[in-house]
């Protein structure tokens, strides 16, 4: 069986992860070190049983293109790069690894925060310029904490700002009401109750047909004038010209940005001159994170192939009740 792997990180920080899958009978084979195009990706994908990939689109023309192909996985946890339902239609399985970055990318959202609040990033290239300025930020403790999203991500920046003494209102579409309680969080009937009463608003949220471009004109006109948004989830979340429009006007204070729509950022990108404090789609790039989704993702492959496990795939249950219509 054999393996494509489009994924830049896969296996840099656990080497042990691809030897595993050699052990269990694997050709892994790598492509070029860099993002690929469907229309590439489909141009050597015959004679592979899976791909895995990382930000590389994956279309209908990747499915049509192959011969083999029983599985797509995600280095990660974003799928919103991947065709699920032309997947589907062809019986391709598509995995993805929920959860496993949850941590990093936690951390670099408090991370974020903290540098919003006071400006560190302004401040750093200030004394690196050889000026001794400074100016008041702001605390985040005893602030309000809007999280939009209480899934894994969403729950552990939950976690780590226990200690910051804030008060946390999130909202989600299917949320876990026990842990809620467990931790104080109240949660909001409607997304539009987060953005009006958040001091510091978190995007910990999956880009969906429903949530892209939430972050609209509209939406930012119910954010307090002292509020600051933080998006570690996708760049497709926010409507970016009308962010930079409400951070012109100062009608929000501030912004940090880990993800974009498209990556990379636009050497013109007018963000890059909107006060906003950026950084390059880094959140899940630890090395322990990286680490732990490369043997998840390994493991994954070999349940699937090897074992006809397919617990892991998102559009199994779509492609069994395919394969049970034809049947009848």
């Amino acid at each position: 069986m054999r393996v494509f792997v489009t994924s830049k990180s896969f296996g840099r920080t656990a080497p042990d992860a691809i030897e595993t899958l050699k052990d269990n009978g694997f050709d892994v084979v790598f492509a070029a070190k860099r993002t690929m195009t469907a229309a590439e990706i489909a141009a050597e994908i015959a004679g592979y049983d899976a791909l895995i990939v990382g930000n590389d689109t994956v279309d209908d023309a990747v499915f049509a293109a192959a011969d083999r192909l029983r599985l797509v996985h995600m280095h990660g946890t974003g799928l919103d790069a991947i065709d699920v339902a032309a997947a589907s239609e062809r019986g391709v399985l598509v995995a993805n690894a929920p959860g496993v970055n949850r941590n990093a990318v936690a951390e670099l959202t408090v991370a974020l925060m903290l540098i919003a609040a006071r400006s560190i990033d302004r401040h750093i290239d200030i004394l690196k310029a050889g000026r001794w300025d400074r100016s008041a930020g702001v605390e985040i403790s005893g602030k309000t904490i809007g999280v939009l999203g209480l899934g894994n991500t969403g729950q552990r920046v939950v976690e780590l700002l226990s200690g910051f003494g804030v008060r946390v209102v999130g909202f989600d579409i299917r949320p876990d009401l026990a842990w809620a309680a467990s931790r104080g969080v109240a949660l909001a009937a409607s997304a539009n109750e987060v953005f009006a009463a958040a001091d510091f608003l978190i995007l910990a949220l999956s880009l969906t047909a429903e949530t892209q471009r939430m972050v609209d004109a509209r939406r930012l006109a119910l954010m307090k004038p002292s509020a600051i948004l933080v998006n570690t989830a996708r760049g497709g979340l926010i409507d970016e010209a009308a962010l930079c429009a409400a951070l012109a006007e100062k009608r929000i204070a501030g912004a940090a940005l880990d993800a974009f729509d498209p990556e990379p950022l636009a050497a013109d990108s007018p963000l890059r001159s909107s006060g906003a404090v950026l950084t390059p789609h880094l959140a899940a790039t630890s090395r322990e994170a990286a680490a732990n989704v490369s043997r998840v993702v390994a493991r994954n492959v070999i349940d699937v192939l090897r074992f006809g496990r397919v617990d892991c795939a998102v559009n199994a249950a779509e492609i069994a009740k395919a394969s049970a219509a034809a049947t009848r």
